[in-house]
């Protein structure tokens, strides 16, 4: 009697579906995570933008961890801070010690304190 040996066929197929399929998730959760990050940009820019107007209005001296992404690490800036009125990512902040003028970007905020005019409470926002 002859045996017939297995076909190697639908085990090589069986292999590039997993293979397919893999791809496929790896693709999708390497979209996914992009678009999550974006989201958590836009949303933390959101907060940011929400605590300057608020500082604006009250006249409020603020805290900033500032970082450009050519620096090394993060400055400390404390002042009063003004916004542009057509762009709204453009911010001046008057410092408190030198009474100097400097021109910032919002997007580069990674966290704001509100020392409020009656310094009863302090709000923050971290990254």
């Amino acid at each position: 009697m002859i045996k017939k040996q297995p076909s190697t066929k639908p085990n090589k197929e069986n292999h590039v579906k997993k293979f397919t399929r893999f791809i496929s998730r790896s693709s999708q959760r390497f979209i996914s995570s992009f678009l999550d990050d974006e989201s958590e940009k836009e949303k933390h820019l959101a907060l940011i933008q929400q605590q300057i107007s608020k500082a604006i209005l009250q006249k409020s001296l603020v805290v900033l961890q500032y970082q450009e992404p050519s620096q090394a690490s993060y400055e400390t800036l404390v002042g009063r801070i003004y916004q542009h009125a057509i762009n709204r990512n453009a911010l001046v902040i008057k410092l408190q010690k030198s009474n100097e003028i400097r021109m910032i970007s919002a997007n580069y905020i990674r966290k704001i304190s509100i020392i409020h005019p009656n310094h009863s409470q302090n709000l923050s926002i971290s990254k």
